[in-house]
């Protein structure tokens, strides 16, 4: 599982790519996106090395003139992280609501049980 500073910078990342393939991302575009969560460059780096490492992206660096970029191709594991996130969530509150039906169920079938007797 990836910690909430990881899935920020992946969704970042996979705001900026397409759905077919990788995508060219200036650091200032990226800085601007991660300037609220109060990222630094030494940490987004370590990260970004992370989950390249973990087989989430392939990034490669390069420069055009003065400008820094990044391309980012995104491979399967970080497509279907968004799908296996939705379905931990939508599985944990359908968890919930069983748990609350049960809890429900019991407490009316006592109040049933002590009236018959």
């Amino acid at each position: 599982m990836l910690t909430g500073r990881e899935t920020f910078l992946l969704k970042t990342l996979l705001s900026f790519c397409s759905e077919e393939g990788g995508s060219l991302i200036s650091e200032e575009e990226l800085w601007a996106k991660l300037k609220f969560k109060k990222f630094t460059e030494k940490e987004t780096w370590l990260i970004l090395t992370t989950l390249q490492s973990e087989g989430y992206f392939d990034l490669i660096r390069c420069k055009r003139e003065e400008q820094n970029l990044l391309f980012v191709t995104p491979k399967l594991k970080a497509k279907y992280y968004e799908r296996e996130r939705k379905q931990f969530t939508n599985g944990l509150i359908l968890k919930i609501l069983f748990a609350i039906l049960g809890s429900v169920t019991a407490f009316l079938v006592t109040k049933i049980l002590y009236g018959l007797f």
